[in-house]
């Protein structure tokens, strides 16, 4: 018997190390299998982050696409150089594009780099969405002088849509981000607007609502030629008193007030209604009831005052003065009980004819697999 149990002992001690192995295998592969879920938690959250900042590049791209009717990208085209994102540190982003087929839309490639090499790529499918003028849009008028002036607190500058069928755009647009800077920061010397003007000026954005914008893709100048190859009406430079109608809800027109050798631009002291497109070569100054529904588009050696009972339904869009002395002056003079407000639905027989500029928009997105 003595015998009998030292042999038991014998296996039970071969047995305790063979359980000791075993739950020692399990401890050390359950280690392991932590460590790799940790490994793969970690790249799984680094990931996500690169696809997230691979996004922002879209987003960012979309920002800095000029407004337009078509676009440029006959090859593969860097639109966003290699930014740091300026939230997450470690993860930068670059975008390029490229033309489809035909101008009219767009593949926007993001990609997105991390830590440890992570990289991920999002293609997105751009078009042209809402209009990107503002209410009031200055492309090219630069902050080497007094380009603007606002008088009194009765006037408004709105770009909230009047027909409420189109998103919010900016009361005023620029392209140089200085006069932007002048229109804002409530000094009138510059031609700002002054502290108690700031709330008059509304639309996409905060109040006031000037928005820094890209070049559009054509002139101002360009744009009014477009216009002028269709049929329209010529008047000559005049004072337009009295009543009169430059088109009507039904039938819109393009009116054109043409320069001659000795006047350009025009006064509109009446009580004029007009609908569609009107082009105004040299100063424009209203002081009547004038009321337009559309697009005013001034050019040449420019300056639009509006004051009086004026109102501009639509969008007013200014060209650089070409006149040093011309320019020397404001552009863009607003007082009295003037209102200027963007609406999309006065804006659609213009756009009809020839295609306004517009912002580019996102239609669709996938993520790309890399290696």
């Amino acid at each position: 018997m003595k015998n009998l149990l030292i042999g038991f002992r014998g296996i039970a001690l071969t047995v305790v190390i063979f359980v000791v192995a075993i739950l020692l295998t399990l401890t050390g592969a359950s280690l392991l299998f932590s460590g790799l879920d940790l490994k793969i938690t970690g790249a799984l959250k680094v990931g996500t982050i690169a696809f997230q900042v691979a996004d922002s590049g879209i987003q960012h791209a979309l920002a800095v696409i000029p407004a337009g009717t078509t676009f440029p990208y006959s090859s593969t085209t860097e639109v966003v150089p290699s930014t740091p994102h300026p939230a997450i540190a470690g993860f930068s982003y670059s975008v390029t594009a490229v033309n489809t087929a035909g101008e009219t839309q767009a593949i926007l490639t993001s990609t997105a780099r991390g830590p440890n090499d992570t990289t991920k790529v999002v293609v997105a499918y751009i078009g042209r969405g809402g209009f990107g003028l503002g209410a009031t849009s200055l492309p090219g008028s630069t902050a080497q002088g007094a380009e603007t002036n606002f008088s009194g607190t009765s006037f408004s500058i709105d770009g909230n849509d009047n027909c409420n069928a189109a998103p919010p755009v900016p009361g005023i647009v620029v392209t140089d981000s200085a006069l932007a800077a002048e229109i804002t920061n409530s000094t009138t010397s510059d031609g700002g607007l002054a502290a108690n003007q700031t709330t008059l000026v509304t639309g996409a954005g905060s109040a006031p609502s000037v928005a820094t914008i890209k070049p559009l893709g054509q002139s101002v100048s360009q744009i009014a030629d477009r216009y002028l190859s269709l049929s329209h009406v010529e008047l000559p430079p005049a004072n337009y008193g009295g009543n009169d109608n430059w088109g009507t809800t039904d039938t819109p027109r393009i009116t054109w007030i043409k320069p001659t050798e000795e006047n350009a631009g025009a006064t509109i002291s009446g009580n004029i209604t007009g609908y569609g497109v009107l082009i105004v070569d040299g100063p424009l100054e209203v002081t009547g009831s004038f009321t337009f529904h559309g697009l005013v588009i001034a050019r040449g050696d420019v300056q639009v005052q509006v004051n009086g009972n004026a109102g501009i339904y639509g969008s007013l869009l200014i060209g650089e003065s070409t006149d040093e002395d011309a320019d020397a002056g404001y552009e863009l003079d607003v007082r009295g009980n003037a209102h200027i407000r963007f609406d999309s639905c006065a804006l659609s027989p213009a756009d009809s004819w020839v295609s306004l500029p517009k912002k580019a928009r996102l239609l669709a997105w996938q993520e790309r697999l890399t290696n």
